[in-house]
């Protein structure tokens, strides 16, 4: 009986979970089909898949995870809705959202956060196609060491940088932001754009920045907060498990909404604020969606009845969930210094 009840309980929640994504469609079209389908059918195949706390604490396994991701969908980057951006925009509310003015004034925000002068040395950990390490030479005048795992990446953000004339502002090397190849108290700066949740294990990542930065010198994170995993249901678990070990998002789970100040005075940084911007990060969700079903409910159709959708296209998928699920999910900006007397 006790089997039955949880049984039935479990229905409920996937049909909440169907509820949640058709309300957040406004569209005649039926997503609930694919979250359902894809939910379903990762709950039925079960423990052989399941993601387990040692499989994250694994870093060359992490590794190999963000270098697939990254290589697999580096068309969806380069050629699709971001840019070449990896990372969402920012819209200030009442503004109209068009998409590059967004990822600009995300860029320029960043920027203004840093707020240091001309010829400051900063870091950009986990640079990704050297957009942001770009944008921020040319408006800020600033010197950026980016910082990234994938080699194909790399070449990319190399050959961005040259195009467009800051390559003696910006430096792109491949590698590991948890070992970085810098001296001690050598930088002004140290920012990630939705890349610390990559960070395999945290402690070292937040630990290299502590060592590099100056005394005073400011990390800027911007990142994602999620609800804890204990309170989701199992359908909004058994997906984002599934999707945050796709992707490689080894730290993800740490960042439960109200954490990153404890998490970054853990580390030893003082000074520690966090400011949520998660409005204005909606319209490039929501525009995300729309196009996602406009353009890819076929693709998404297909493969979610093969239960691949994740595992072919993960950003397709995530295109499809984020906007539906806004409510459980926010976007923070955290910042804190180095004390000026760290020993």
């Amino acid at each position: 009986m006790q089997e039955y009840r949880e049984r039935i309980a479990n229905k409920g929640q996937a049909l909440q979970n169907t509820k949640d994504i058709l309300y957040g469609a406004s569209f005649g079209i039926p997503i609930g089909v694919i979250a359902g389908t894809i939910a379903m059918e990762k709950l039925r195949r079960g423990s052989s898949n399941r993601l387990t706390r040692s499989h994250l604490q694994v870093t060359p396994s992490t590794t190999e995870r963000i270098a697939k991701y990254y290589i697999d969908e580096t068309d969806s980057y380069l050629n699709g809705q971001l840019q070449g951006a990896c990372h969402f925009g920012y819209t200030a509310e009442g503004d109209s959202f068009e998409p590059s003015t967004a990822l600009r004034n995300m860029e320029l925000l960043l920027g203004n956060i840093l707020n240091l002068p001309p010829g400051s040395k900063v870091v950009d950990a986990g640079s990704g196609y050297g957009r942001v390490a770009t944008r921020i030479a040319e408006e800020f005048g600033h010197t950026v060491i980016g910082v990234d795992l994938v080699p194909q990446r790399v070449e990319e953000a190399r050959r961005f940088v040259q195009e467009h004339g800051v390559a003696d502002k910006v430096t792109i090397h491949q590698g590991d932001y948890t070992k970085l190849s810098l001296p001690d108290n050598s930088v002004d700066a140290v920012y990630t754009m939705e890349t610390l949740c990559h960070a395999d294990p945290l402690e070292a990542a937040l630990g290299e920045f502590m060592r590099v930065l100056k005394p005073g010198g400011k990390v800027v994170h911007f990142e994602y907060a999620v609800p804890p995993y204990d309170s989701m249901n199992p359908v909004n678990k058994r997906i984002a498990e599934i999707m945050t070990q796709r992707i490689g998002m080894a730290s993800i789970r740490r960042f439960t909404h109200g954490s990153f100040a404890t998490l970054l005075e853990a580390a030893g940084f003082e000074n520690a604020e966090v400011n949520e911007i998660s409005r204005n990060v909606y319209p490039t969700w929501h525009w995300m969606f729309q196009r996602a079903i406009r353009e890819r409910v076929p693709t998404a159709l297909r493969q979610s009845l093969k239960g691949k959708l994740m595992e072919e296209n993960t950003n397709l998928a995530g295109a499809l969930f984020i906007w539906p699920y806004r409510r459980h999910l926010g976007y923070t900006v955290a910042t804190a210094t180095k004390p000026v007397y760290h020993t």
